[in-house]
């Protein structure tokens, strides 16, 4: 079985950026070195979440939801049986399959989230 990050790393070139952008990324991880980028952008993304969890998710088609719904279960057949049996023995599989399709819905939200601006403070 192919796993995912086979998957990328077979299909990523070994070195994506070209020379010129070293200068840059020096600085921008100077800037950030005097602390965690997650520490730094934490509290815009907490403040997100919660406003997600507070309200509904972004409106979609049948047929998105239909797919998301599809993938979620394909990830939870295509997942290490060392993660998924211990989770199986707490909670039932259709529990497990709605719990991925949550975060699955979440990373979409998190994606129209960007792709409409509402985190352009990152």
């Amino acid at each position: 079985m192919l796993m995912w990050g086979q998957l990328v790393s077979d299909q990523s070139p070994q070195n994506e950026s070209p020379d010129w952008l070293n200068a840059y990324e020096d600085l921008a991880n100077d800037q950030l070195a005097h602390g965690s980028s997650c520490r730094q952008i934490h509290p815009i993304i907490e403040t997100w979440f919660s406003k997600l969890m507070d309200g509904d998710p972004p409106a979609s088609r049948d047929s998105v939801v239909q797919a998301i719904s599809c993938l979620a279960t394909e990830v939870l057949y295509s997942s290490p049986e060392s993660v998924i049996e211990p989770m199986l023995k707490e909670i039932g599989e259709d529990d497990l399959a709605i719990w991925i399709e949550q975060i699955l819905l979440i990373g979409r939200s998190f994606e129209i989230a960007l792709r409409e601006g509402e985190l352009d403070d990152l």
